[in-house]
């Protein structure tokens, strides 16, 4: 998204900060974390291709960059909507 990330600290204690104004904008926060939390997760399509014939349209790369620009274009929708006085409800948190 255009924004270079310095990481500090490691493991929970560790955070990104923006290099051109080093204010943090990621941290780790462990309301977020699953019941039972995985150290590695591998995913093998490869039988899916075999069996069923299936290949993926997008690379990791490209669906990522997808997922991205919908989060940034939901959040300048719901900035405007702040910004007109509408009340936006937060589902994410």
């Amino acid at each position: 998204i255009g924004v270079d990330i310095i990481w500090e600290g490691t493991g929970d204690q560790q955070q990104g900060k923006n290099s051109s104004t080093n204010q943090v904008v990621i941290e780790v926060d462990e309301k977020y974390y699953r019941p039972t939390e995985v150290d590695l997760l591998i995913g093998d399509a490869s039988k899916a291709e075999k069996v069923l014939g299936w290949k993926p349209k997008y690379s990791l790369n490209a669906m990522v960059s997808e997922m991205v620009k919908s989060d940034i274009k939901l959040f300048q929708k719901q900035q405007v909507l702040k910004k007109n006085g509408f009340e936006v409800n937060n589902y994410f948190d």
